[in-house]
């Protein structure tokens, strides 16, 4: 072990690989699981229930399907109903070349459970009529109950695994075990879910699918017919399972668990812990009572605040009033990998910041494949990744499949939320976006090693004067070979190819997108994409960050691509404390929301969007250092004005209190303390705050880049 921690040690210092990453298709809708089918196509589940195709040659993208299901929706953002429901989980069948079968996990659109089934495509869209329910797992759905889970994968043996979350509330427990056994407390009780012998959630499930429905395989954790079990149960004991990956050849099972959100340990128990687990056979891992490394949870008394007896790894006990399975569980087996908002002692090349555990696709050589994405000396590793902390990591396994050392190979990705190998060894990333929800900016990217040949660039334009036609405004490659430009239209949930050349003419009024895909002599493509039915017209912005840790008071160097007109730019570093969960929302507290409310302010304005009046953010960062800022906002608000943000008055605020006025404007302007800006500049430095309230492990720096008539981008960074 010495040598193991010694080895990892050293690690932390290694450069990433040398990966090249192409965006295939973009602009998707909380996207939450992808598959490749045997062609090559990907297909993509969206939260509120969107089932897409991608063209991986074209860069297509089409709508094959809309499951109903319950899922947080706009209309009702702040709902603290069905936080994490919706489309959960797909995978194709194993023979879903010639059957054209899939199975989905989805939040049921009107029955308290999630379900999982399987449907048929038929003529290429998903036929909801042609359901077939394999089994439901009851759930709760109040009072921010969150933790679904719903990853699913096949085994080459035909085996379909399914992971469930917890269901249960995390943010009534100090960050530490959910386990409140009070009456009328069930949505903060892990112990009737993922320690219960007897029900499915917080589990890892495994099934054997038939035509009529399922059957139970030997090797699950209880045998059928065992009272107070369920043998749908291959692993027990999980918080929040997400990502599964298989070992084709061993069997083996890895997962990322989201862990809890305790920076630190006492006497209610250990500091949070993200996790990838690796199970060898059917067990159990612990959950609400074991954590990481198998660091015990004493049982609470959430009456008086007392801790209890601490858990046993070797024979846990679950006491829970609402425990309708077995009384004593299965020993607890340790995490595989395991570390906490702060840098970890075990894994430092896990680096710090808000975290999100993910196990990816299990790499092994082979030199008869197109791609093989890492060297043959990385042989039999493990690929990991985070969802907050954006970055890629390869855990190469020895002989005896345990640990043998853990480096970090890409970073700077947005939110990414599943990988997959496809038959070519290329491996497929979902990017769920950059916010935590209601997002339009997911993307499928393709990974492949990089150096070689690289591909063409492409830029296109309308062609001036000369309506719905199009042309090539540059085309270059690398390495100086010929390149194909062709054009390809979609048109409903098809495509046809337009033309190749360096021009085309596009029929008027057909067609949601023109797509221009430039191809090299080798093969290698690059798209370019033109909307054509209103939506995502503004340009995108690209922002490249010299840095991916910023510490309080240092400076952090920028460089914003595709603007018209630098001098446009805004560009703005905003400090997010470990909230744990953190949605990346701007908010204010709850009483001066009130009184916004109240007072009717937000008709106007806005805390961090554009609405007629100035964003809140917006003011805080003119006032901010300003000494009389508070006074002369005050003043404002009681007579009212024009000319400072544009030529639409501020009426007098003549109904708000002198208290009111005094505690609403010293919260708006407390955003700028965690914020700063440069503006009229395409390349520059931005300058963190130097104090920063909460500043503890796990926060982050959120950077975005705006510009008028261009769509806004934003990265984030750990905090140091």
């Amino acid at each position: 072990m010495k040598n193991l921690l010694l080895s990892l040690l050293l690690l932390g210092s290694l450069s990433a690989e040398n990966l090249r990453i192409d965006t295939i298709a973009e602009n998707f809708r909380d996207p939450m699981e992808i598959s490749i089918a045997p062609d090559g196509s990907v297909y993509v589940l969206e939260r509120e229930g969107r089932l897409l195709r991608v063209n991986p040659d074209t860069g297509g993208t089409f709508v094959i399907g809309e499951l109903p299901v319950t899922a947080l929706r706009e209309s009702d953002k702040k709902s603290p109903y069905a936080r994490e429901d919706g489309g959960l989980g797909l995978t194709l069948a194993p023979d879903f070349a010639t059957s054209q079968e899939l199975y989905l996990y989805y939040s049921h659109p009107t029955e308290l459970l999630n379900r999982l089934s399987r449907f048929t495509l038929k003529g290429g869209l998903l036929d909801l009529s042609s359901e077939q329910k394999i089994f439901d797992v009851i759930t709760d759905r109040r009072d921010t109950v969150c933790h679904q889970g719903g990853s699913l994968k096949f085994s080459p043996d035909g085996l379909l695994f399914l992971s469930t979350g917890d269901n249960t509330n995390p943010f009534e427990s100090g960050g530490k075990a959910p386990i409140d056994d009070r009456e009328e407390r069930d949505h903060t009780d892990a112990m009737r879910s993922s320690g219960n012998t007897n029900d499915l959630r917080g589990k890892v499930l495994r099934i054997r699918p038939t035509k009529d429905g399922y059957e139970i395989p030997a090797g699950n954790l209880f045998k059928l017919g065992t009272p107070d079990t369920r043998a749908e149960i291959y692993v027990m004991g999980c918080r929040n399972p997400f990502r599964l990956s298989l070992d084709p050849k061993t069997g083996y099972i890895y997962w990322g668990e989201v862990g809890p959100d305790a920076r630190k340990a006492d006497a209610k128990g250990p500091m949070g812990y993200d996790e990838i687990n690796q199970a060898r056979q059917a067990g159990n891992f612990g959950w609400p009572f074991l954590i990481g490394d198998n660091k015990p949870y004493p049982i609470l008394d959430f009456t008086t605040g007392k801790p209890g007896t601490l858990t046993d790894p070797a024979a846990p006990r679950n006491p829970g009033s609402r425990n309708t399975g077995l009384e004593i569980l299965p020993p607890a087996q340790k995490a595989f990998i395991w570390y906490p908002y702060s840098k970890s002692s075990e894994f430092p090349v896990m680096e710090s910041g808000g975290r999100n555990a993910m196990a990816g696709p299990i790499f092994y050589h082979d030199a008869k494949r197109p791609w093989n994405l890492l060297s043959k000396e990385d042989d039999h590793s493990l690929i990991t990744y985070d969802w907050m902390r954006g970055k890629l990591w390869k855990a190469k396994l020895d002989q005896n499949d345990d640990l043998e050392k853990l480096v970090k190979i890409s970073d700077g990705l947005r939110h990414p939320m599943d990988l997959e190998l496809a038959a070519d060894g290329s491996y497929w990333l979902l990017e769920y976006g950059s916010g935590w929800y209601f997002n339009r900016d997911g993307r499928v990217r393709r990974i492949r090693p990089g150096g070689g040949n690289e591909a063409p660039s492409l830029e296109v334009e309308a062609v001036a004067g000369q309506a719905n036609r199009w042309q090539v405004k540059s085309a270059s490659d690398p390495e100086n070979e010929k390149i194909t430009v062709e054009w390809w239209l979609t048109i409903g949930t098809a495509e046809t190819k337009l033309a190749t050349g360096s021009t085309v003419t596009v029929p008027a009024n057909t067609g949601s997108e023109l797509r221009a895909v430039a191809i090299d002599a080798s093969g290698n493509r690059s798209i370019a994409r033109v909307p054509l039915n209103g939506a995502n017209q503004q340009p995108k912005l690209e922002l490249e960050l010299a840095a991916d840790t910023l510490a309080p008071g240092g400076t952090l160097g920028f460089k914003v691509k595709g603007l018209g007109d630098p001098s446009q730019a805004v560009v703005r570093l905003r400090y997010i404390a470990p909230a744990g969960h953190d949605s990346g929302v701007i908010s204010l507290s709850k009483p001066v929301t009130k009184t916004l409310t109240a007072r009717l302010c937000f008709a106007c304005h806005q805390t961090d969007a554009k609405s007629i009046g100035p964003r809140y953010t917006d003011v805080a960062l003119r006032y901010k250092d300003q000494p009389k800022a508070l006074e002369t906002l005050k003043e404002k608000l009681k007579k009212g004005g024009s000319g400072t943000w544009g030529e639409i008055p501020m009426p007098p605020q003549l109904a708000i209190t002198e208290q009111e006025a005094d505690a609403a404007l010293r919260a708006v302007l407390a955003l700028g303390d965690v914020m700063s800006e440069t503006t009229g500049s395409a390349a520059g430095t931005l300058q963190a705050p130097t104090t920063l309230p909460d500043h503890e492990p796990g926060g982050a720096w959120e950077i975005t880049a705006e510009a008028r008539g261009h769509q806004t981008t934003r990265l984030r960074i750990a905090a140091e």
